[in-house]
Parts: C-alpha cells; structure tokens; sequence
C-alpha cells in the first residue's frame, strides 16, 4: 500500500473546490482527484490553519535539490491558471501535490513529461489566511 501524507486544507477551499467541480463543463477527471485528496486531508476552520501549509492562492518557492532549480507557483483554481505566469492549476498533478503541503515536506508529482519530480517547499513567500485574507 502506497503511503500517503495528510494535508491540511481550510473548510473554504474544500467548499470552493467542491463547487468549482460540480460546475457545468468541468472535466470529469476533478472529481476523482477531489475524492483522492480528501481522502487524506485534515479539514480546519481557515483562522486555524498554520501559516506553514501551502492552501489556495498561496504563492511558494520550491527547490528541485538534485538540479538546484528553483521555482515560484502560486495555485489557483483552473480558469486563474497560466503556467508560465507560476499560476499552477489546482487540479495538476503538482497543484495537487502541493496544496495542504507543509513548508520542508517534498512533494512528488509526476508532470505531463512522464517523469517523476520531486521538489523540496521551501518557502511560503503568501498565504491568505496568514495574511488575514479570508476572501482569496
């Protein structure tokens, strides 16, 4: 059995998630990436979420440790995305992988590439809920 670890996730993003997937048009395949994700999260209350967890419309660096690389993503949900803006689509592989992710874990997605990537969250550069922003 795969071991898996809990995230964290506040009760508004779980609600607009959950809203987002059941709109008209939206692909299928969110559901079951929902379903999965909430599977192993821990559901809080948005003023009860730690500043070191990575929730909707935070903005994080991340370190790939064995090239160096780093990048910036902040996730969105799919009609904010814009890869090349850093905008990560929740329902990617790595915006799954990262929301509810605590600064310090690694997160391990595998990219559209085929090839598993494993990035170090290295920094929470915004989180709305640390920042009192209850509305993002």
């Amino acid at each position: 059995m795969k071991k898996t670890k809990t995230c964290y996730l506040t009760e508004l993003d779980v609600a607009r998630l959950e809203k987002h997937v059941a709109m008209r048009g939206t692909d299928a395949r969110f559901q079951d990436m929902l379903d999965d994700l909430l599977l192993r999260a821990v559901i809080v209350d948005a003023h009860d979420i730690p500043a070191d967890v990575v929730t909707m419309n935070s903005r994080a660096t991340l370190a790939d440790e064995a090239s160096g690389e780093h990048v910036t993503w902040t996730v969105v949900y799919p009609p904010n995305a814009d890869f090349a803006s850093g905008r990560l689509n929740v329902f990617s592989p790595a915006g799954l992988a990262l929301l509810g992710a605590k600064r310090g874990e690694k997160i391990r997605f595998v990219p559209p590439s085929g090839a598993q990537q494993t990035l170090k969250i290295e920094q929470i550069l915004f989180q709305p809920e640390a920042a009192d922003d209850f509305t993002l």
